[in-house]
């Protein structure tokens, strides 16, 4: 089913334009915050903590919170989540001008009480969307989610210029807090409308008390261990060409921001053709594959690039890194909704989220250390890293599936 035949679905229409605009508002609010953050302290470290403050309660949400995300698992209780977000993104600008001596304290306020937020609404809402089609139609609904976050990474940066023209930056989380509250309506909308909010029986009494433990289902399904590790490494070493990118540029190109510029530019062009593509061409069975496949593409490319001589080369590499990384998002979510349970998978994508946002964390922490000092070298270690992992999560994932399912056997 390609994206046009989906989009056809009125409550697929309806949620996803609404989160087009909720990921733009987001993408508006990262840039925002740090601009704010740098121009009001000029402190490099202030600027990490937000990140920090942030990620923080997606790890704790992922390790303690299960009963309260078991709780949050209908879309009219993501759309009072999205009307606190709205309410919390909008008071920076009140604050901003009624109590100015403490600039940088609501700053960190904000960040912390939407990183609060995002926490209950991000694992969530994925784990819903099966609900909206049939099975087989899975990994073209992912792709269209997906899709958002490469339309946000391109109109958001190309849209700021234009927008503080006639807007003070501080403004730009007025429209973050629209882009919420859309998206609350829509969640409200379609939830009262359709049973998206409103599970029988055995669901919802499990859900009221609690999502399952992950441990139990991740030694149950050691694959989707290894998927997670390996998802969590990737964002991990994300961080080399994040943070590398503007000193090897400089460094050893001798280039300044317009190269620079032009490598977000085609990798965020490079990764929209990459999801219409993945989200329109079948991968049947093959999604773990594809998972460790794209994975392992994308740290050949971050090594080959460290030892390019050619800025054309480099910006060639940075498309083809582009146009590999929504195969690695959509194959996992599409893995995950084909062998788990609602609220089997709301645990697990909670567990993810929670790696994901330690491993980012700690990269912001160490990765400057050794970048800085050898950056073609940082480029080079850190991508063969990942491609040999995911080629071992590969290789042992195909042979885990080849053998018999114990764990089946014993309950037989």
């Amino acid at each position: 089913m390609s994206y046009l035949r989906l989009l056809r679905n009125g409550r697929v229409a309806g949620l996803w334009g609404s989160q087009v605009l909720a990921v733009m508002g987001g993408r508006l609010y990262a840039l925002a915050v740090m601009w704010l953050m740098w121009r009001t302290t000029s402190s490099g470290v202030l600027m990490g903590l937000v990140a920090v403050v942030e990620s923080v309660p997606y790890v704790l949400m992922g390790w303690l919170g299960r009963r309260l995300l078991g709780a949050m698992a209908s879309l009219r209780r993501l759309a009072v989540v999205e009307i606190a977000r709205a309410a919390a993104a909008g008071s920076l600008p009140l604050l901003w001008v009624g109590l100015p001596g403490a600039r940088t304290l609501w700053l960190l306020l904000v960040a912390v009480v939407l990183g609060c937020l995002g926490a209950m609404f991000d694992p969530v809402l994925p784990g819903l969307l099966p609900r909206l089609v049939e099975k087989e139609h899975y990994q073209a609904l992912m792709g269209l989610f997906d899709l958002t976050v490469r339309i946000a990474r391109i109109a958001g940066p190309g849209s700021v210029g234009a927008l503080l023209v006639i807007l003070r930056e501080v403004d730009l989380y007025l429209l973050t807090a629209a882009g919420f509250l859309v998206s609350s309506a829509a969640l409200f909308l379609i939830g009262r409308a359709s049973t998206l909010s409103r599970p029988s029986g055995t669901q919802a009494a499990r859900r009221a008390s609690s999502l399952p433990a992950v441990r139990p289902l991740l030694r149950r399904q050691p694959v989707v261990a290894a998927a997670l590790s390996l998802h969590a490494l990737g964002i991990f070493a994300a961080s080399a060409p994040a943070i590398g990118m503007p000193i090897l540029i400089t460094t050893q190109f001798h280039a300044g921001a317009g190269a620079y510029g032009m490598v977000a530019a085609v990798t965020a062009t490079g990764a929209l053709v990459g999801n219409l593509s993945t989200g329109n061409v079948r991968l049947s069975s093959r999604m773990m594959t594809a998972y460790c496949v794209s994975w392992g593409a994308q740290g050949l490319v971050m090594a080959v690039m460290g030892a390019t001589q050619s800025l054309w080369m480099l910006w060639l590499l940075a498309a083809c890194s582009g146009m590999v990384a929504p195969l690695a998002g959509v194959s996992l979510s599409t893995f995950l909704a084909d062998r788990f349970e609602e609220a089997e998978r709301l645990s697990v994508l909670a567990t993810d989220q929670m790696l994901i946002r330690a491993a980012g964390t700690l990269s912001m922490l160490l990765v400057p250390l050794y970048v800085q000092v050898a950056p073609r070298t940082a480029f080079a270690v850190t991508g063969l890293a990942v491609t040999l992992y995911a080629a071992a999560v590969l290789t042992w994932a195909r042979r885990s599936d080849a053998q018999p399912d114990v764990a089946a056997s014993e309950a037989a």
